[in-house]
């Protein structure tokens, strides 16, 4: 229930707006210049207190969603190396394989643009490494790298339903292990 707080920026802002309008009206109904001074000031903090959780705890739904932006973001740069050294756990030998068949120099296709939403995770802190299944929609821009193989130039848009699992590893990373299935 407490990480409901942490996670969303939107929930302050309500607080803030409950806050904001309960005090306007006491106000509205005393008419005293100090009962909106402490409204406003009661606001302020409410806005206060939830900038600083939100942007000062670190959770894991959003240290996966870190993880998955720079995963997005390695796979835009066509960077292997960074994908594999990164992203992927070393123990992941088909999600390896499955990277390096797709991304790199030498993969079949190349990706101009990578999104994802629709983020569900659930994460099992009583595995050793803990764990996560993580849920996602992703939007995935492309061209083949042989136009022999797809004649086209223009960027071809699919849309990818993911369920991952990801393992934590050094310094609260997550990794991708082999436990990956994706839907077209």
């Amino acid at each position: 229930m407490f990480l409901f707080f942490l996670e969303n920026i939107w929930i302050w802002f309500g607080l803030a707006f409950v806050t904001g309008a309960g005090g306007y009206y006491v106000f509205l109904n005393d008419r005293k210049i100090r009962t909106l001074g402490i409204t406003v000031g009661a606001t302020v903090a409410v806005l206060a207190v939830g900038f600083v959780l939100y942007y000062s705890v670190d959770t894991d739904y959003k240290s996966i969603d870190r993880t998955l932006t720079g995963l997005a973001q390695a796979i835009e740069q066509d960077d292997l190396d960074g994908i594999l050294d990164r992203y992927v756990s070393r123990s992941a030998k088909d999600t390896q394989r499955l990277a390096r068949a797709h991304v790199g120099k030498m993969g079949i296709i190349r990706v101009t643009s990578a999104r994802f939403r629709d983020l569900k995770v659930e994460v099992n802190h009583l595995t050793s490494p803990p764990t996560a299944q993580v849920s996602f929609t992703a939007t995935i821009f492309w061209v083949a790298r042989n136009l022999a193989d797809y004649p086209t130039e223009h960027p071809t848009p699919q849309i990818v339903k993911f369920n991952v699992e990801l393992e934590q590893g050094p310094n609260r990373s997550w990794l991708v292990t082999d436990k990956c299935k994706f839907d077209y």
